[in-house]
């Protein structure tokens, strides 16, 4: 993990946060019928995965390009795969539009990341 004394994890992380769950709740709840809680459980997973893995390991050390697709990859696999264990078959398309609109935020949220909470910038 980054161990940069800049970084506000829980302004980070509520940042974070209030782009996945608006995205995961509409798309997934609103659209396709998965329970708000299975939502929000999913949209917990992939807040938690993503900011250590993307925000805190591949940003810093690869930029905002590779931590976009990383999140990208780590969102899609963890609500396909939670949404299947949480038995919603054929989840293949839900899992790619909420996805893939939770990583266009991401972008930006990265280069606010590398402007206000790193020292060094990668964009």
């Amino acid at each position: 993990m980054n161990e940069n004394p800049r970084v506000n994890h829980g302004r980070s992380l509520a940042i974070k946060a209030s782009l996945i769950f608006p995205v995961v709740w509409i798309v997934l709840s609103l659209i396709y019928g998965v329970s708000f809680f299975d939502s929000t459980l999913l949209g917990v997973a992939v807040l938690l995965v993503s900011y250590v893995a993307g925000d805190m390991m591949i940003l810093p050390r690869m930029g905002n390009g590779a931590a976009t697709f990383g999140d990208l990859v780590i969102g899609f696999f963890l609500l396909w795969i939670g949404l299947l264990l949480l038995g919603y078959d054929n989840s293949l398309g839900e899992a790619l539009l909420t996805g893939s609109l939770i990583t266009l935020g991401e972008y930006f949220y990265h280069a606010w990341l590398l402007r206000t909470q790193y020292t060094h910038n990668h964009v």
